[in-house]
């Protein structure tokens, strides 16, 4: 699988709960309000993101497509906000 154009195929990371800096453990009901979420880039359009890269996006961007038994996210380019 390959994108083109701005399109970048994401593999997200399910992250059930976290803890914070100061101990404070957060299930999945709170990370609602968190806006961004990480994930791994699989293919990417443009030559500015390489495969196997972490990144940060907005949750609500782009859409979910399934290819074989996998389940990914393809957003645009311009909602990665961060390059981990």
């Amino acid at each position: 699988m390959k994108a083109i154009g701005n399109f970048i195929v994401v593999e997200t990371e399910n992250e059930s709960s976290s803890k914070t800096e100061g101990g404070l453990e957060l299930g999945e009901k709170h990370r609602e309000d968190i806006r961004y979420r990480k994930g791994k880039v699989v293919s990417s359009g443009p030559e500015v993101l390489k495969k196997g890269q972490e990144i940060m996006f907005d949750k609500v961007a782009g859409f979910s497509m399934e290819h074989g038994k996998e389940i990914y996210k393809v957003i645009n380019l311009r909602d990665v906000i961060a390059i981990i």
